[in-house]
C-alpha cells in the first residue's frame, strides 16, 4: 500500500490554512519527503511522522517555496542522531544549493548526504519499486516524479488449484509466489494454471509548479493518484501560462488524457479562500478530482 500525507497544499505564499506544497508519500516501511518549503518539518511533526524512515527527499525545482525549508530538515535530522545515509534528489542546480550551504551556513551533518541531479529516468530503486522523474515546464529546471511498484501476480484461484489436487497450505503460498510446485503423486503444477492475469502496480504522480505539458501526461500515465498543479481557476489562465502554471480544469485535463484514477488539485494560490470554484471547474472535467488539504492523508 502506498500511503500519502500532504504537508502543504498552497503555492509560493503561505497562508494560515496552506503550508507551501510538499507531500509524503510512504512505500511500506519506505518513506520519502517530496518538497520541502518553509514549515514543512513542522508539519512533518503534526502528522506524526518518523524521521527513521525517510529514505530520500526530492526536491522539484529551486524556487524558495519548495526548498526554503530543506536546510533546517536535514539539521534537524542531524539533531535527532540520524546516521544512515540519505539521498537528495532533484533538477542541475542542488549540489551547488548544498555546496553553498556547507560553505555559507555552516551546514555540519551527522550522516551521508548523497546528492543527486537528474533530468530524468529513473532515480530511487526498492526492492518491489521504483521512483522516476521527468522535466516539467515551469521556465526553470523543474522535475516531476512517479512512485511506481512493480506489476503483481494475478489473483489466486482456490477452486482451480483444487481441482488440481492441491492441499490448501504452504503450496498455495508458493504458487503465490510463483513458484511452481510438485505433487505427492508427481506431478508439477504451474503458476499459470491457478494464477490470474498479472494486475498492474500502484502509481502515484507529482508535478507541481508546471504548465500543461506531455511530460506529466507521461508520469501521470494510469496513475492510481495524480497530484498536479492547480495555482489558479479559469479566470487566471493566461497568468497560469506566463507563470508557468495550470489552471484546475488544466490538471483536470491532463489527468483524463493520462487515464489517471484520482485527481488531487494542490499547489493552490492563496486568491483562493474558497476552493470550491477550483474544484467545480476541474470535476467537470474530470469528476474524480478533489483538492488538497493541509495533513490530509489518502491510501492508493
Amino acid at each position: 500500500m502506498i500511503r500519502l500525507v500532504v504537508l502543504g497544499s498552497g503555492a509560493s505564499l503561505p497562508t494560515l490554512q496552506r503550508h507551501n506544497t510538499s507531500v509524503a508519500l510512504q512505500r511500506d516501511g519506505d518513506l520519502f519527503l517530496v518538497d520541502c518549503g518553509e514549515g514543512t518539518q513542522l508539519q512533518w511533526r503534526r502528522a506524526g511522522l518518523r524521521f527513521s524512515k525517510l529514505r530520500a527527499v526530492l526536491i522539484s525545482h529551486l524556487h524558495g517555496d519548495h526548498i526554503n525549508g530543506l536546510i533546517g530538515f536535514l539539521q534537524t535530522l542531524s539533531l535527532s542522531d540520524r546516521t544512515a545515509p540519505l539521498d537528495l534528489l532533484g533538477p542541475p542546480g542542488i549540489r551547488d544549493y548544498i555546496r553553498a550551504a556547507r560553505e555559507h551556513l555552516g551546514l555540519r551533518l551527522t550522516y551521508k548526504l548523497n546528492v543527486g541531479e537528474h533530468s530524468d529516468g529513473v532515480i530511487y530503486e526498492g526492492s518491489d519499486y521504483r521512483i522516476a522523474c521527468d522535466t516539467l515546464d515551469h521556465g526553470v529546471a523543474t522535475l516531476g516524479f512517479a512512485l511506481e511498484e512493480d506489476a503483481r501476480a494475478g489473483r489466486f484461484d482456490t477452486e482451480a488449484a483444487e481441482s488440481l489436487g492441491i492441499p490448501a497450505g504452504p503450496l498455495f503460498g508458493a504458487l503465490q509466489r510463483g513458484e511452481s510446485v510438485t505433487l505427492e503423486s508427481g506431478k508439477v503444477v504451474e503458476p499459470s494454471e491457478v494464477l490470474g492475469p498479472p494486475r498492474a502496480g500502484k502509481r502515484v504522480a507529482y508535478c507541481v509548479d508546471t504548465r500543461p505539458t506531455e511530460s506529466a501526461v507521461r508520469l501521470a500515465s494510469g496513475a492510481n493518484l495524480f497530484l498536479c498543479d492547480s495555482t489558479f481557476g479559469n479566470d487566471l489562465t493566461e497568468e497560469a501560462g506566463r507563470r508557468g502554471h495550470s489552471t484546475a480544469a488544466q490538471a483536470a485535463a491532463m489527468a483524463v488524457r493520462a487515464g489517471a484514477e484520482r485527481l488531487l488539485l494542490i499547489h493552490i494560490s492563496a486568491r483562493y479562500h474558497d476552493s470550491r470554484q477550483l474544484v467545480s471547474e476541474a470535476v467537470a472535467v474530470f469528476p474524480q478530482s478533489r483538492v488538497a488539504e493541509d495533513l490530509m492523508e489518502l491510501s492508493v
